[in-house]
């Protein structure tokens, strides 16, 4: 049973993730990360695709599935056997001020100007 204080201050749905304003200026989502022995969870709006979750993993940054209907989303933080699987939810990174995820670098595109290839010939 939730005591009635607990229930007035967290809405009667404490998983519930709401969006918040970090001491950086940047709006985050933040909302626990489980039923039990939750922590709280604290992520950038942008959802990333593989390439940045890998960056978010290589720079130490935990990754959550953002689950839920229109009405009502949670965090779920995303375990090794998440992360390998196929996605069913947008990834979502944890916040760090002042660092977000940069964009997947863009793919060369061939030069098909004058003098450019414009054949599948080897560029070097």
């Amino acid at each position: 049973m939730i005591p009635a204080w607990l229930l007035a201050k967290g809405g009667g749905n404490l998983r519930t993730a709401g969006a918040r304003q970090c001491a950086c200026g940047a709006t985050v989502l933040a909302g626990l990360d489980a039923d039990r022995a939750a922590m709280n969870a604290v992520v950038d709006l942008a959802p990333v695709d593989e390439m940045g979750e890998v960056i978010a993993i290589a720079q130490g940054r935990a990754t959550y599935d953002l689950v839920g209907d229109s009405r009502r989303k949670e965090l779920e933080y995303r375990y090794e056997w998440n992360i390998r699987a196929k996605r069913r939810y947008p990834v979502l990174v944890a916040h760090k001020c002042g660092a977000p995820i940069p964009a997947a670098p863009p793919t060369e595109v061939p030069d098909k100007s004058p003098g450019g290839f414009d054949d599948d010939r080897c560029p070097f």
